[in-house]
C-alpha cells in the first residue's frame, strides 16, 4: 500500500486541486464538483470547447488534471454554457463541508502550501468582497470594530456597505446601527437561510435595512429576537448547506452580490468560538478575516490553530490562483498606560509566531507578512465602550481607519475607472521606455543633468539663505546635491567660492584629501598655530584663485603664481603659514576685498566628512579642523559684509563638536532633512516626468500638472501623479497607500530619509516592471506597487553598505551583532554583553546616526528596534522577546 493509499487527500483538498487544475487549463471555466459515495462529478462549463467532441474536451481538461485526482472522478460533464443550460442542475450530493475539525487538521500538517491572497493579485476582483469580523472569545470589541469600519467605509471613502449579522446566537449589529425598532418578524439572516434551504428565494431586499439616509450604509439583521427566532435558528443546520443542490449562504451572498443595492463590499459579523456556523465563514466564503483578540494567555493557543487553519484554507471565489482568506488581527481593548507597549509588542510576537506556514507559502522577502503591518491595537475608550450605538463623530472611529485601509485594498474599482485605463495601456508601454531614474551620486552627474533634476524645494530655499551659515545634515539627505545647486551660481547677486568639496569630477586643486590634511596639520602643530589660522589662508586662496581681484594682487606672494595640482596649493599655504606675518596678510586682504565693493561672495565648504580619512587620527583631526573653521566664521562674519559662509557639516559631525562659542550657531543654523513627505517625493517625479509617455498620462489627469514645475506643485497635486506613477494602494504589501509604505520603509532610525535611496528604489522598481510588463500587463499604474515591495531588499543592502562602508565602520561590529542577533526589537543588555570592549561608545553612535532607535519600554533596560532601511539587509526578520 502506497503512503497516498494510506492517507488519500480529503474531498475538500480534492476538490480543490481539481479545480486548479481545470482553471489552468481553461482559466474562465465554471467547475463545479459534488462528492458522492462513488467519488466526484465534475462539471466543466466553458465556451472554450467550441465543436470538439466530447473525446477531444476530456482530454483537454484530463491534461491538467494529476492521475491521483482523476482516479477519484467517476463522471466529467465537459460542456458549452448553451449545453449546461440543456442539461439542468447537478444532482444534489454530498460537498466537502468547511468545518472546525478538518480546518484544525490542516493547520496541524507541516506539508507545504501555496498561499495567495486577494491582495496580491494585480487583477481586480470580479465582485464584491466578503470581509468577516470574528473573535475566539467576546467582550473584544468585535462588533463595535465592524460597525465602526462600515460607518468609516460608507461615510469617508463612499462605499456601498452591507453589513450580515451571522451572530445567531447574540445577534446585536442591528442595536449598534440603531435601528432595532424597525426589525420585523420573519426579517433578517436566519429567516432568509431558511428559506434557501427549502428553496423558496426570498426576495433579498426585503431582509435589508438602511442604515442611514446616506444610501450606502445597510443591515442585515439577524432578526427580531422573540419566540418565533428561537425556534428558526434551532431549525438552521450549516452542515445541511453543503449537501443540498442550493447552498444557503452561498445563495444569500451571492444574491447580496447581484441585488439593486450593488454593494462594494460586505461585512459579516461572525459568532464567537467554535461555532458550526463560523467555520464557513471563516474558511469558505471570506476575502479577509479580521480576527479580534486580547493578548491574555487564555488567547493565544485558539488564536494561533485558528491563524494556521486560515493560512491552508482557500476561499470558494475562483481566480487564476485559489484563493487563502487573508488575515488581520485587531487588538482590543487595550488598557491605557504603559503597560499597552508592553502587551502590543507581545500580541505582535504572538502574530509573527502564527504565521510560520508563510516561511513555505510564500518565496520571497516582500511577500512576508509583517506582524506591524497585519496587526493593530484599539485602545480602550469608554464613551464607546459603554455607548448602545457605534457614533458617526470622526473621533471616536479613527482608532478603525487602518482596518478601513486594509480593506480598501481588495476592494475592486469602478468598471468605468477599468475601461479608463485600458486607453492608457500603450501610453504605458512608452512611458516605461523612457522612464529613468538615476542612482548616481550627486557628486557624478554631470551638471546639465543634474540640474536638469535638481528639485528647489521651500526647504532649499530656507538653507540657501546667504544669512544661515551652517547647514546641519544626515548621509544621504542632500547636502552634496545643495551644494552643487549653490555652486552653479543660482543665489542671485551672490557668486559661489569653492572652498572645499566634494569628490567631484572636476574639484580645485585648494580642496585637500587625507595627506594633505595630515600635512598642514604637521605645519600647524610646528608653528604653534591652530586652525582657524589655515582656514583664514585657504579662504583667501579660493577667492584669489576663483574670483580673482586684479586691483588687490594676491593676497601673499607664495600664492602669486601656483603651480597646478594638489602639492602646489599646500606647499603654497604651508608657505604662507610658515611666514609669521602669512595668516594676518591674508586677513588684511580680505579687509581690502570688503572695499573694492562687487556682487557677493558666498564661500562653500563641503566634503568635510571623508575628505580627512577614517582612522581615529584622522576623525580627531577633522574634529579640530571643522571646529577651527566654525571658530573663523564666528570671528570673520562681523567684519564681513561681502563675503558669506556656508558650511555643510554631517549632523552627526557637529553634535560630537566640542568648541568656544558653538552656541553662536544655534540661531544661524537649518538642518537639512525631509520631513515633509510631498516634498520627498517631488525628487522622484521630476525626474518622471521628463518621460513623454508619463507626462501625457499626468495631462489626462490634470493638465496644470504639465504646465508647472514640479517645485511648485501642491501636496494634492503631487499625490495625483504619485498615483499615476506607482498607484495609491499596495497591493502584494499589507500598508494600505503606497506613499506611507516608502515613506515608513525608507526611514532610518531617527525617521531622517535620503532622497539617493529613494531613487533606487525607483530605479530597482523600473527595471522589474519592464521585464513583468512582458510577462503580464498592468493598467492602475506605470509601476504596479509591487515592483516597490519586491526591490526593497536591493535598497536596503545599498544603504547599509553606504552606512558601513562608506561612513562608519566602526559599527561593523553592531551590524554583526543585530545579524546574528536576527531580531527585533534588541534589548541594550544584549548589545552590551557581546560588543567588543572598547572606549567609543558604539551603542550611542549607532543611536545616533540611524541604525538603531530607541523604544517605549518598561523595564530597567532600553530596547531599540531595527528601522526597515537596514533591517531586511541585516536579515533582521523576527521578532525580539518581550
Amino acid at each position: 500500500m502506497t503512503k497516498e493509499q494510506a492517507h488519500p487527500m480529503p474531498d475538500r483538498d480534492m476538490m480543490e486541486e481539481i479545480t486548479a487544475a481545470v482553471l489552468s487549463a481553461l482559466p474562465s471555466a465554471e467547475v463545479a464538483i459534488v462528492a458522492d459515495p462513488a467519488g466526484f462529478v465534475v462539471r466543466v462549463v466553458s465556451d472554450d470547447f467550441g465543436p470538439a467532441d466530447e473525446t477531444a474536451r476530456r482530454e483537454r481538461v484530463l491534461a491538467a488534471v494529476s492521475a491521483e485526482a482523476a482516479g477519484r472522478v467517476h463522471t466529467w460533464e465537459v460542456l458549452t454554457a448553451s449545453e449546461a443550460h440543456w442539461y439542468g442542475a447537478l444532482p444534489a450530493g454530498q460537498s466537502a463541508v468547511p468545518a472546525w475539525k478538518d480546518a484544525f487538521d490542516r493547520a496541524m500538517s507541516e506539508d507545504p502550501v501555496e498561499i495567495v491572497f486577494a491582495s496580491d493579485l494585480d487583477e481586480e476582483l470580479e465582485s464584491a468582497p466578503v470581509v468577516t469580523f470574528y473573535s475566539l472569545k467576546g467582550g473584544v470589541g468585535r462588533s463595535t470594530a465592524l460597525a465602526a469600519v462600515a460607518r468609516k467605509l460608507s461615510g469617508e471613502h463612499g462605499l456601498k456597505v452591507v453589513c450580515i449579522d451571522m451572530d445567531l446566537e447574540a445577534p446585536g449589529l442591528d442595536s449598534l446601527f440603531g435601528i432595532e425598532s424597525r426589525v420585523e418578524a420573519d426579517q433578517g439572516t436566519v429567516s432568509a437561510l431558511l428559506q434557501y434551504e427549502f428553496e423558496d428565494g426570498p426576495q433579498i431586499l426585503d431582509h435589508v435595512l438602511p442604515v442611514d439616509d446616506s444610501g450606502r450604509l445597510f443591515c442585515m439583521p439577524a432578526g427580531r429576537v422573540d419566540g418565533h427566532y428561537a425556534a428558526r435558528l434551532r431549525s438552521l443546520e450549516p452542515e445541511i448547506w453543503y449537501r443540498e443542490r442550493v447552498n444557503a449562504l452561498h445563495r444569500l451572498i451571492d444574491e447580496v452580490r447581484s441585488s439593486n443595492l450593488s454593494p462594494d463590499v460586505i461585512l459579516i459579523d461572525s459568532r464567537t468560538g467554535v461555532s458550526p456556523v463560523a467555520a464557513p465563514l471563516l474558511f469558505d466564503v471570506s476575502d479577509m478575516a479580521i480576527v479580534c483578540f486580547h493578548p491574555h494567555g487564555q488567547a493565544r493557543n485558539g488564536t494561533e490553530l485558528l491563524t494556521r487553519a486560515l493560512l491552508r484554507a482557500t476561499t470558494r471565489r475562483r481566480a487564476a490562483h485559489s484563493l487563502t482568506p487573508e488575515p488581520r488581527f485587531v487588538v482590543s481593548p487595550m488598557p491605557p498606560g504603559i503597560s499597552a507597549t508592553r502587551l502590543a509588542e507581545r500580541a505582535k510576537t504572538w502574530v509573527e509566531g502564527w504565521l510560520a506556514p508563510l516561511v513555505t507559502g510564500r518565496d520571497d522577502v516582500a511577500s512576508a507578512l509583517s506582524p506591524e503591518e497585519i496587526t493593530h491595537v484599539v485602545p480602550y475608550n469608554p464613551d464607546v465602550a459603554f455607548s448602545d450605538t457605534v457614533a458617526t463623530a470622526k473621533g471616536q472611529l479613527a482608532p478603525y481607519a487602518r482596518i478601513a485601509d486594509w480593506i480598501l485594498q481588495i476592494v475592486p474599482e469602478p468598471v468605468s475607472d477599468r475601461a479608463q485605463r485600458r486607453q492608457s495601456s500603450e501610453r504605458k508601454g512608452e512611458a516605461l521606455r523612457q522612464l529613468s531614474f538615476s542612482t548616481g551620486t550627486a557628486e557624478s552627474l554631470d551638471s546639465e543633468e543634474f540640474l536638469q533634476d535638481y528639485v528647489v524645494t521651500r526647504q532649499v530655499n530656507e538653507t540657501a539663505d546667504p544669512e544661515v551659515p551652517l547647514i546641519l545634515g544626515r548621509k544621504g539627505t542632500g547636502k552634496t546635491a545643495l551644494f552643487r545647486w549653490l555652486a552653479a551660481g543660482r543665489i542671485e547677486g551672490w557668486r559661489p567660492v569653492l572652498v572645499t568639496t566634494p569628490q567631484l569630477k572636476e574639484r580645485p586643486d585648494w580642496s585637500f584629501g587625507p595627506d594633505s590634511y595630515k600635512a598642514i596639520d604637521s605645519v600647524l602643530r610646528a608653528e604653534g598655530m591652530d586652525w582657524s589660522s589655515f582656514w583664514q589662508v585657504l579662504v583667501a586662496l579660493a577667492i584669489h584663485r576663483m574670483q580673482p581681484q586684479p586691483e588687490l594682487g594676491a593676497p601673499h606672494a607664495a600664492m602669486a603664481e601656483i603651480k597646478e595640482g594638489e602639492f602646489a596649493a599646500v606647499k603654497a599655504v604651508s608657505e604662507v603659514l610658515q611666514d609669521p606675518m602669512g595668516p594676518l596678510e591674508c586677513a588684511e586682504w580680505m579687509r581690502r576685498l570688503e572695499s573694492v565693493g562687487g556682487p557677493g561672495l558666498l564661500l562653500l565648504f563641503d566634503g568635510l566628512d571623508t575628505a580627512f580619512g577614517h582612522s581615529a587620527d584622522a576623525r580627531s583631526r577633522r574634529a579640530a579642523a571643522i571646529s577651527g573653521l566654525l571658530t573663523k566664521q564666528a570671528d570673520l562674519a562681523p567684519r564681513l559684509h561681502r563675503v558669506r559662509f556656508k558650511i555643510l557639516v554631517r549632523q552627526d559631525i557637529w553634535q560630537g563638536l566640542r568648541f568656544e562659542n558653538k552656541s553662536h550657531f544655534f540661531g544661524l543654523s537649518k538642518r537639512l532633512q525631509w520631513e515633509d513627505r510631498e516634498e520627498y517625493f517631488k525628487v522622484v517625479l521630476k525626474r518622471a516626468i521628463r518621460a513623454a509617455g508619463f507626462r501625457q498620462a499626468l495631462v489626462d489627469i490634470d493638465a496644470g500638472l504639465t504646465a508647472m514645475d514640479v517645485a511648485s506643485w501642491s501636496p494634492e497635486q503631487v499625490t495625483l501623479a504619485w498615483n499615476a506613477l506607482v498607484g495609491e494602494r499596495m497591493r502584494g504589501e499589507r500598508t494600505a497607500f503606497t506613499a506611507n509604505w516608502v515613506w515608513n520603509r525608507l526611514a532610518d532610525g531617527n525617521g531622517d530619509h535620503s532622497p539617493r535611496a529613494l531613487l533606487q528604489l525607483f530605479a530597482a522598481a523600473l527595471d522589474w516592471e519592464r521585464e513583468e510588463e512582458k510577462r503580464s500587463g498592468y493598467e492602475r499604474s506605470v509601476l504596479r506597487p509591487r515592483s516597490l515591495a519586491l526591490t526593497l531588499e536591493q535598497v536596503s543592502e545599498r544603504a547599509l553598505s553606504a552606512l558601513l562602508d562608506e561612513e562608519f565602520q566602526e559599527l561593523q561590529e553592531v551590524a554583526s551583532v543585530l545579524r546574528d542577533y536576527g531580531r527585533t526589537p534588541v534589548g541594550e543588555d544584549h548589545l552590551e554583553q557581546n560588543l567588543p570592549d572598547v572606549e567609543e561608545d558604539l551603542i550611542g553612535l549607532a543611536q545616533e546616526v540611524g541604525l538603531i532607535a530607541p523604544m517605549e519600554s518598561d523595564g530597567a533596560s532600553r530596547v531599540f528596534r531595527v528601522p526597515d532601511l537596514y533591517r531586511w539587509a541585516l536579515s533582521v526578520t523576527r521578532r525580539g522577546p518581550i
